[in-house]
């Protein structure tokens, strides 16, 4: 068979698998044999087809079928995200927490945002203020009521704190509690309350938009 044949008979033979609900390609002897090729003319294809994202490799644990999906825990990804990404992702995901936490909040939630912003307000220290203000953004994400949205808020901010730490160190570590962004998240725990999503949206992404101009000069 001419390398065209070799390589439509291999396309073919994923889309089979993929039909059938398989998610992985067999091993490379086995699938050499069932496509009549060698072994080195095989991995020629395999290369070919995985640059097309028909299949990705895993060594050790074999060839599947798709596109590759993003690990968060591995270091040669999160070396490739900068604090404009963390950022940039924020200011899609956490407005739309926002708004879920206003349909699905319950009394304990707000009270627990409530206590939040309180002491955030007495905060005797950036650092101080600085933890209060992750508690306040994870309490909206648990306020959804749904466990992978605080799944991939956690994962989020996993990914940027030292790196975004770092950075609000420099701007602010010399200050006290900031109190524009206090009252910044005053009107995002108020339409939460008042069971208004597209304002907690609207409140979030200001505020967002406010932290990212503060940080980086840019909006």
């Amino acid at each position: 068979m001419d390398g065209i044949d070799d390589l439509s008979r291999l396309r073919a033979f994923i889309e089979g698998e993929a039909e059938r609900g398989n998610n992985q390609l067999p091993p490379e002897p086995k699938l050499a044999e069932a496509l009549d090729v060698s072994r080195g003319r095989l991995r020629t294809l395999l290369k070919r087809v995985e640059d097309e994202g028909l299949i990705w490799r895993h060594v050790g644990k074999g060839t599947f079928i798709g596109e590759r999906e993003i690990d968060p825990t591995a270091p040669e990804w999160a070396a490739d995200v900068s604090l404009g990404d963390i950022m940039d992702a924020r200011r899609l995901l956490e407005p739309m927490l926002a708004g879920q936490a206003a349909i699905n909040a319950r009394p304990a939630d707000l009270s627990a945002m409530e206590k939040c912003l309180t002491e955030m307000e007495t905060a005797a220290s950036y650092a101080q203020w600085k933890r209060l203000d992750e508690r306040l953004h994870r309490l909206i994400a648990t306020a959804t009521r749904n466990p992978l949205l605080l799944l991939l808020h956690d994962t989020l901010r996993g990914q940027g704190r030292s790196g975004l730490d770092t950075r609000l160190n420099a701007v602010f570590g010399q200050e006290t509690a900031p109190s524009a962004t206090n009252r910044q998240h005053e009107a995002i725990v108020a339409a939460i309350r008042n069971g208004d999503p597209e304002s907690a949206e609207n409140a979030m992404r200001e505020h967002l938009t406010s932290v990212r101009e503060q940080l980086f000069g840019l909006r």
